[in-house]
């Protein structure tokens, strides 16, 4: 894996996330959400990730803490897995992500500025144009299906910021070797636990 503290596919992804996390508050806003003091915490959520670059980006980010968090969040990480495989089937039990903290009384994350875009973006009510322009509509999170009802949802258009997402991953990977990389189809826990992607 290259260098990624000098990588400027990584500089680009930073700016993205600042992007998606200006689009976010904006919706959030609009309707009023906030995830204070939530009880269906997005952090309990089986979220997939299928990026090479946030995997680089989230190894990164678990490289530069502490020698004993990075323990923490790995046994954390094997509790994770353990308890989602040994799940009947059909069912997704909740439990925090390895990277979560308890900070007065909420599950916040521990490496916040790292976190992939299906943790930014999830909650807002949302659309994605698809391939053949078919349009895809995200009612939101519970909350904000609630916060909606009173007030017109702010739709985030999550399309071009997916679209950039996709640019960085062809630029990090080369359009030769990207097609012949296995598809990421990985949780948190997994990236952990595998480590940084082999590039």
């Amino acid at each position: 894996m290259k260098k990624t503290a000098k990588n400027p596919v990584l500089r680009r992804l930073r700016d993205l996330y600042a992007r998606m996390d200006q689009a976010y508050a904006a919706s959030a806003n609009a309707i009023g959400l906030s995830c204070a003091g939530c009880k269906d915490s997005c952090c309990e959520t089986l979220f997939r990730h299928h990026t090479y670059v946030e995997w680089v980006d989230l190894a990164q980010g678990l490289a530069a803490l502490p020698e004993d968090r990075r323990e923490e969040i790995r046994q954390s990480a094997e509790t994770w897995l353990r308890i989602q495989r040994n799940a009947l089937p059909g069912t997704s039990p909740r439990v925090p992500c390895p990277l979560g903290l308890e900070r007065e009384g909420d599950l916040v994350c521990g490496l916040y500025e790292h976190r992939p875009m299906v943790c930014r973006l999830h909650g807002v009510p949302n659309t994605l144009l698809r391939h053949g322009s078919e349009q895809t509509a995200f009612p939101g999170c519970d909350r904000a299906q609630n916060l909606a009802k009173t007030c017109p949802p702010a739709l985030l258009d999550r399309t071009p910021l997916l679209s950039e997402l996709a640019r960085l991953e062809m630029d990090l990977l080369g359009r030769e070797r990207m097609g012949k990389m296995s598809r990421v189809d990985l949780t948190i826990a997994e990236m952990i636990l595998m480590g940084p992607p082999r590039l």
